[in-house]
């Protein structure tokens, strides 16, 4: 069933872009570095979901393909970030960790940005499934 391979994509590209997220936060700040991860999972989603989902490896023009894969993750990503954003400022984690003295705040600190992506990543997921559905690969197909 193609949604279900859908999801199991975007669960890779869910790791792809908590790994590069977390490689870039030790150069960068975490929103922008959350930022440029989405570059790396959704060209990763793209490839997984081109050959393995959708079966559409062997059609022509795949920079053209990437290219309405990519617009349609931005689409996605809008809710994605805004909820990722949004978490990431109303939440304060010090203030959390005064509170709660028992928890370990330096876990917490590196647990909570990989939190805060998953309401955002279940957001843009069933625009991004029905957009390249019936867009990115049903057009490369006809």
């Amino acid at each position: 069933m193609k949604v279900v391979r859908f999801a199991c994509v975007g669960g890779i590209g869910f790791l792809v872009d908590v790994a590069t997220m977390f490689l870039l936060s030790s150069y960068i700040a975490p929103i922008p570095a959350r930022g440029a991860a989405f570059w790396a999972a959704a060209t990763s989603n793209w490839w997984l979901n081109r050959h393995i989902t959708f079966d559409a490896g062997d059609t022509a023009q795949p920079m053209r393909q990437w290219g309405r894969f990519i617009a349609v993750s931005c689409i996605g990503f809008m809710p994605n970030w805004g909820c990722y954003w949004l978490l990431m400022h109303s939440v304060d984690v010090k203030q959390f960790v005064n509170q709660y003295p028992e928890l370990n705040h330096l876990a917490l600190e590196m647990v909570w940005p990989v939190a805060a992506m998953v309401p955002g990543v279940l957001l843009g997921m069933l625009t991004n499934y029905l957009l390249a559905d019936r867009w990115v690969f049903r057009a490369a197909a006809a």
